[in-house]
């Protein structure tokens, strides 16, 4: 399977082959704790499923502890509209490697429950990771 790449206005990749792959999947209470999380998103953070869950997000995205995730009883616009534009988020594994990733956001209702479903898909600059934060965080300074 060979692998096909996007190249958007900025300069960098965002891989197409196995995106289910690629990204991570974070299930959120309202109160950004982690719930859930896929087996790939938990290979890309650098841990095993199970340590993810009870970890507030901001340990993962640290410019999450500045904004709220909430506006009401849905995700806050501001996040919504981050995501639209492709802003770059700083990510940080459990392992402490910094990289850039895009984020989506969803609200999703389950048992009566309001959950979070935060998507994270790393931002690749050739075959590697984008490392480089400046541009990351210039948006939420």
């Amino acid at each position: 399977m060979s692998t096909s790449r996007t190249k958007p206005r900025n300069g960098f990749d965002t891989k197409a082959e196995n995106i289910e792959n690629e990204h991570a999947v974070l299930i959120l209470s309202d109160d950004g704790l982690i719930r859930d999380c896929n087996e790939a998103g938990a290979k890309l953070l650098g841990c095993s499923p199970k340590n993810l869950p009870k970890l507030h997000i901001s340990k993962l995205l640290p410019k999450l502890a500045k904004i709220e995730l909430l506006k009401g009883e849905r995700i806050n616009p501001y996040l919504r509209l981050l995501s639209r534009i492709g802003h770059h988020f700083e990510v940080v594994s459990m392992s402490g490697v910094h990289f850039a990733g895009k984020l989506f956001f969803s609200d999703v209702k389950n048992h009566g429950l309001h959950r979070l479903i935060v998507m994270i898909y790393p931002i690749y600059q050739g075959n590697t990771l984008h490392k480089e934060t400046k541009q990351v965080s210039t948006i939420l300074d």
